[in-house]
This record gives structure tokens, sequence and C-alpha cells, in this order.
């Protein structure tokens, strides 16, 4: 990228791609391997000093899984708590190469069990990467049922972020801190240390037990696995795959949970989730679909939306590969996804029956170029609609309060007064070149949709027509210039517009008002009296019905739980597609009242949309994806490159020939393709003078 001093701008320039200097995966990292073919290879115990005197580490050159050598490791008495079999490294580790370990290892049928312990147990186990200072950071698997432990059983434990740059150790360790009814002696066989694969087949369900979750492994009916990367063709044996039935297709239901075989998911390693499908019987389009959901970071929160499909004929009763961009879900640890079923014409009277097989992230190997250059914008939460006219012309997009106040808050003003919901906007379209385009907030009653619809709803952006009661403030351009202020509420009418017959409309049409960009309020005086405020003063007044005392109201507006979502919509009621794409920036929200005070007060100062308050983003159903991304304050520009792979650097310099260094972006963010990066530049990296260039090295 180069600034040129006769044109007095920035211009993109084919010469950036020259600055590339590396491919991924050219410098794959080495597997680190312990197959102990003549000896324990560096291995010893590093138990406490109370146990270590009673433990023995030996080679046993004929026990290991395949016949060869193992380590064996024998307890001398009931009382030892645990065993501590460690390594140290051949030279210091870098998990940010690596995706897992991998162990064998065996628990001889003759030692005991955990004292007390029911079912029986073999004790607590777990995978530890240790520095030199001696840190300990863990991977934690869990208890071993001494039922399944007793034959050789691979542990794959999955590396999760914050990966450590330079581990020299690597532990395991075995704990039954009850102590054990009997000495016990366990073996050990094939250590793997897994350099970041690409791809990363995450099960492909070879084993007859299925992991965690729903539904069961059939053994009859298995996909071939092809490449995405090289193209070749694997069956992975056992033969197996996970079958999935969805008895009541007609709505969103078959909540088909799976766990991985250890640890969590990184999403954002790699560029796409695929998966294949194979649709058993005579099921067709009628029989709806399926949507991918996953879990966010350590169960927290709701589940994130990757994508979705629907059943047609031409699937029935063969395989077919879907891939999911899953970069933009920033998930980092999750540690579950969800196949759920949608729904399809037939309203529920068939069972539809189908396959799942090869679960796998992977992101195509290319040399990435520098594809998007443009200054920054200002700072806060850019919120963009849809660029499908065709077919969503009604998309909104949001953020939603954090689900932890979402349970046990009310965020309604009745009798909370005074009251204020407000919202600050800046580059905003005119009612020109935007009409309809809108900006709100939405005022929500958990307690009446209750469940998992308000599970739901929290991270869906269309939540007036699915709810029960709400209230909500809109800011829109006018569609013949101007502005427009409304409030609106509507009570008793889940999966239902408002109307005349279940809520009210106040609107203030404002022909004077040349943008939507600045502040707006919407206040409350008392239970039914309130006001909207623009960014010029008093918009308009309107009175409610009250709804703390009529006996009409008086579960609609008092929540023990609700929520609060601010976003924007399209409002393309011509569907002339003049709205897509879209966008503004919210620069600061406020809710506050006089039984909490002041609720949120956001500026948006970041990083990231959860630095502040953990806000949950909101999505719309048609052409799902994360269109609400935080933008860093300070920034001059975003330069962006076409793949999701972590690890390209951008590096800078004025002078093509030396002088290469980091940029210095110190927050990217993938767009909601899920192929492309962009990453903020920011104004104190910018030299002085007319020449800079970009590349991007690995």
């Amino acid at each position: 990228m180069k600034k040129h001093s006769n044109l007095g701008r920035w211009i993109c320039s084919t010469i950036t791609t020259l600055g590339v200097a590396g491919v991924a995966g050219l410098c794959q990292a080495q597997p680190v391997v312990y197959n102990f073919a003549t000896g324990v290879e560096g291995w010893s115990g590093n138990e406490p000093a109370a146990l270590a005197s009673s433990t023995t580490y030996s080679w046993n050159a004929t026990g290991g899984s395949t016949g060869g050598g193992c380590l064996q490791i024998v307890t001398g008495n009931a009382t030892n708590t645990e065993i501590d079999p460690w390594v140290t490294l051949p030279s210091t580790l870098n998990e940010s190469q690596y995706i897992s370990v991998s162990v064998e290892m065996k628990v001889d049928p003759s030692s005991g069990t955990v004292l007390n312990v029911v079912p029986p147990q073999s004790g607590n186990l777990q995978a530890v990467f240790r520095n030199a200072s001696q840190s300990w950071d863990s991977i934690w698997y869990g208890p071993l049922y001494s039922a399944d432990d007793d034959s050789w059983v691979t542990y794959t434990f999955v590396l999760a972020p914050p990966y450590q740059p330079a581990e020299k150790y690597l532990q395991f360790q075995l704990q039954g801190s009850a102590g054990y009814t009997a000495p016990i002696t366990v073996y050990i066989d094939n250590v793997t240390i897994n350099p970041l694969p690409d791809p990363w087949v995450v099960d492909a369900f070879t084993q007859t037990k299925l992991q965690g979750g729903v539904g069961t492994v059939d053994t009859t009916e298995d996909a071939p696995f092809k490449n995405p990367i090289n193209g070749t063709t694997t069956n992975f044996t056992p033969a197996g795959s996970w079958k999935l039935s969805i008895s009541d297709p007609g709505g969103y239901n078959g909540w088909n949970q799976y766990q991985p075989l250890s640890g969590t998911m990184d999403t954002t390693r790699f560029q796409y989730f695929g998966f294949d499908i194979f649709l058993d019987g005579s099921s067709g389009s009628t029989y709806g679909g399926v949507q991918v959901l996953f879990f966010q970071n350590g169960w927290s929160g709701n589940q994130l939306y990757i994508g979705g499909l629907s059943f047609n004929s031409s699937m029935v009763g063969k395989w077919t590969h879907f891939d999911f961009p899953c970069g933009p879900l920033g998930q980092t640890a999750s540690p579950a996804l969800v196949f759920q079923g949608t729904p399809g014409s037939d309203k529920g009277t068939d069972t539809t029956t189908f396959h799942v097989d090869n679960l796998e992230f992977w992101t195509p190997q290319i040399t990435p170029k520098i594809n998007a250059f443009k200054p920054a914008g200002p700072g806060g939460a850019l919120m963009t609609v849809d660029a499908d006219g065709t077919n969503n012309q009604y998309d909104q997009e949001g953020i939603s309060s954090p689900v932890t106040n979402n349970t046990g808050t009310d965020f309604f003003w009745i009798g909370q007064t005074p009251a204020s919901y407000s919202f600050t906007l800046t580059n905003f379209p005119s009612p020109a070149s935007a009409p309809g385009f809108e900006a709100h907030v939405y005022i929500v009653n958990g307690d009446t949709i209750g469940g998992a619809g308000y599970t739901y709803n929290q991270t869906y952006s269309g939540v007036p027509y699915n709810v029960n009661d709400y209230a909500a403030m809109r800011i829109q351009n006018g569609t013949n210039g101007g502005v427009q202020a409304i409030f609106e509420w509507k009570t008793n009418a889940p999966n239902a517009n408002v109307s005349a017959t279940n809520g009210a409309i106040n609107a203030f049409p404002l022909p004077n008002y040349v943008t939507v960009n600045g502040t707006w309020t919407l206040s409350f005086s008392d239970a039914y009296d309130g006001t909207i405020t623009g960014p010029n003063g008093l918009v308009g007044s309107f009175t409610l019905p009250n709804f703390g005392t009529d006996p009409n109201y008086t579960a609609n507006f008092s929540p023990g739980d609700s929520m609060v979502q601010f976003g924007v919509a399209k409002n393309d009621g011509n569907n002339t597609g003049v709205n897509n794409n879209k966008s503004t920036v919210f620069t600061q929200v406020q809710v506050s009242n006089a039984t909490d005070g002041t609720i949120y007060n956001e500026n948006f100062s970041g990083p990231g949309l959860d630095a502040n308050y953990k806000w949950q983003v909101a999505e719309y159903y048609l052409d799902a994806s994360t269109r609400v991304i935080w933008q860093p304050y300070g920034a001059a520009y975003m330069v962006g490159w076409n793949t999701a792979a972590a690890g390209w650097t951008l590096q800078s310099t004025t002078n093509l020939l030396s002088g290469w260094s980091n940029a210095g972006v110190t927050y990217s963010y993938i767009d909601n393709t899920g192929t492309n990066t962009l990453g903020a530049v920011p104004a104190t990296a910018i030299p002085a003078g007319n020449d800079l260039f970009f590349r991007l090295s690995k």
C-alpha cells in the first residue's frame, strides 16, 4: 500500500503483495513423539517428595499398546494419591504452533480404585505444560472410570489460549485425592504433541461411544473424508457416523449436542468449520433442515449461530459436504456445538433422520494478499445491515445486554422513574441516501416469553415480532427527507407485529432534521408520561396507559427478568435494495433508573465489545452473520487481507528496499464473510511523509 505524493491520498498498489514473507503451512512445527521403543526416553516421576520414594518408573519392553515398549508406573502402596510422569522437552515449545497432546494409557485391571467413589474411578487425569519457572498450564480431562480404562485408551488434550510461548516440560497427573483401595499400575505409550493441523478433524466418529451429547454412533454408515487442502480421500477406521433423529421437525427442535473428545474448540484458528451429512429415507425440503450453533467460551452466555441448511431431495441417500465460516465467532474455547432442527413445511408430522460425519476445521492454504484499505472511521460499535436486498429487506442487527444482567433485572421504567434510555450515533447515512434506515433501543420482557424463547431472543435481533411484551424507541430516516422519532409498545402478542389491538405507536415527524447523528434519549417521569429528546432538543411527548396500576397490564412491564437491545434496521419497505450494507456507529449507550442508578454508561472504549460490559451480539435469522464489530479509537486506517488464518503480521516501511517493521496493529477482526481479516493501523504508527508501504509477514 503506497501513499503517493502527487495524488495526496492513499492508493492500492500491486506491489504490496511482494512483501509476503511466508505461506501458511510451509513452516509447519514438527510433532514431538515418545513411543518408548528402547527405553523411558527421559521420563521420570515428579510427585511430591512424600510420594516419590514409593513410586517406581521403569521401561516395559513388551507391554506397549502394540506389543512394543511402554512406560510402566507402579505405586508402592494404597496411600499414594497421585502419579506425575513428566519429561523435559527436547526444545522450548511454543503452544501457538500446536493443537493437542495425545497419550495412550492403560490402568492394570488389578489396580485399586479411588476410595469411596461410585462408580469406581482410577482418578482424575490432566495434562500440564510447564515453563522454566515451573508454571502449571493445565489441560483438564476428568475422571477415568475403571470399567473403561483397563484396556488401551487414547486420551486427547486440546490446547486453548492463552497459548504459552516457551514451555519446557510436559507432565501428566492422575490423582485420586482420597487415596486408593490398593496400589495402582499404569502403562503409558505413544505420547505425541501434535502440531496445528490443517485440516483438523475433530471427530470422524471412529469410536463406538459418543464422547458427550445426544445421539448414537452408527457403524453401518460412514462418509469418506475428502481433505479440503490437498484433495485426497481417506476412509477413517473403524467406520462410523453420528446418527440423529428429529421427531418433530415442524419447529426449532432436536437439541443435538456434541462435545469434543477433550478440551475445547478454538474457532479463531481456522477459517471454516465443515462436516458431511447423509439424509436418510425420503426426507426432503418438507422435512426442514438444521442449523449449527457453537456454545460461547466455557459454557458462558448463549449459543452462536454459525450457519444453516435446508434438506432437499438431492441429499437423500448420499453424503453432502458443507462448510461454514467460523472465524467471526471469536470463540477461543467453545466446549460444544449443536445441530438443531429447523422447520419444514410438513409442520412436524414426520420424523427426520440424518447422519453427521467428519467434523473438521480448516483454512485454505494460500499466500494472502492485502485486499482492502480504508479510513478507519470513528471508534465505537459499528453496526451494518445485510447486503442482500432481495431476500432480506427487513434485516436487523444489534447488541443485547449481558446475559448475567438479563436474569433478575427489571429494565422497564414502571415504579423506577425517573428512567432513561439513550444512544449516540455518528456516520448515520442521510435520509436521501438511506430512506427508512433506523437505529433503535428495545426493552423486552423476559418473563412472558421465558425459557428457551428468552434465551434464543437475547442473541436474535428481530425480537419485537417474537416476544410477548416490549417497548421501543426507533429513530428513522424519513422516506421523503427529514427524520422520524417513534415510541411503540406491544403486549400479550407473541409472534405478531405491533398493531392497534395489541399496542400503540407514537410517531413524531421531524422534517427539519437533516441527520440522525447525535444523542437520542427516551425518558419517563412517571409510569405513563414519556418524552423523546433529540440532538436539537425536545422532539415529542406521549402518554401511555398506566401500566403500573391497570390490571390489563400489570404483568407486562414489571418483569423479574428483562433485557435491552440497541441496534439498526434496514427497513427497506419497497424492497429496492437502497439500504443494503448501510451502517452507523454507536459511540455511546446509556440506561438508568431510580432503583439501580446508572446501569450502563458505555462509550465502547474497548478493546472489543465486552471490555466494559459483556454485550451479546444479536443477529437476524436471514443471512445470519456477525455484522456488529468494535472499531478502535485512534485508528487511522483499516488494512485487510484475504485470509482468516492466524499468524500473519502486518508490516510497514517508507522504503521498499529496507526498514520493514511492525505496523502497530494490536486489534484485528474477521469480517462477516469469515474469509478476510481487517487490522487497525493506529494513527501513531503513521510516519511523516508521503510514502508508506505495507506487507504481510509470517
